[in-house]
């Protein structure tokens, strides 16, 4: 995670992220199962008043089993996030009672040689900022995409991007502002799944 810490004004991200409780299913081809997975993995960014913190993300998924080169996929993305008390604390500091905004990340996909980074968006909803303890809250949403026609089959790998951008609204004088994340350490395993391309 970068340390910089950007205050923007309304906008959306074009890519998703990380990074919320979602129920649904997988559609694949015609009879595809879905893998659930869960992965934890903590990150550093830049809050305002506070500076650098690590945030907690649980990440949880149905990667498909089976995908067919060329049809549509659609899988579900939870991200269950603990920015920690120093950043409940800096909400309460400020008078803030509420969040809600946007996480923005990527999933790459290694089919062989070949590798594809999907944009991913989730809406942070609504949240109370609570009257003390950690900030949590959860971002929910799916990732749409489709196989390139053509895609050589085999068996397709999909990994958390190592950065994260969470786009925080507030009701408070902070009012909106941008925490840049990235992986704390590194080297964390962050593999979601493999997924048979025919």
């Amino acid at each position: 995670m970068t340390e910089t810490l950007v205050r923007k004004g309304v906008r959306r991200f074009c890519a998703a992220g990380i990074a919320a409780a979602v129920a649904g299913t997988v559609m694949l081809t015609a009879a595809g199962t879905a893998a659930a997975v869960e992965k934890n993995l903590t990150y550093k960014g830049g809050f305002p008043l506070i500076g650098d913190q690590q945030v907690a993300v649980v990440v949880k998924a149905e990667i498909p089993a089976t995908a067919q080169a060329g049809t549509p996929i659609s899988v579900p993305f939870t991200l269950d996030v603990d920015s920690g008390q120093a950043a409940g604390d800096g909400l309460r500091l400020v008078g803030a009672k509420k969040l809600s905004g946007t996480i923005s990340s990527k999933v790459n996909v290694a089919l062989g040689e070949q590798k594809v980074s999907i944009p991913i968006e989730l809406p942070i909803p609504d949240t109370e900022v609570p009257a003390e303890g950690p900030l949590k809250f959860t971002a929910s949403g799916q990732v749409d995409f489709t196989i390139p026609a053509g895609t050589p089959a085999g068996e397709a790998t999909s990994s958390v991007d190592p950065a994260a951008t969470s786009h925080i609204v507030t009701d408070s004088s902070l009012g909106e502002f941008d925490v840049q994340l990235t992986l704390d350490p590194p080297d964390q395993d962050a593999v979601l799944g493999k997924t048979t391309v025919s």
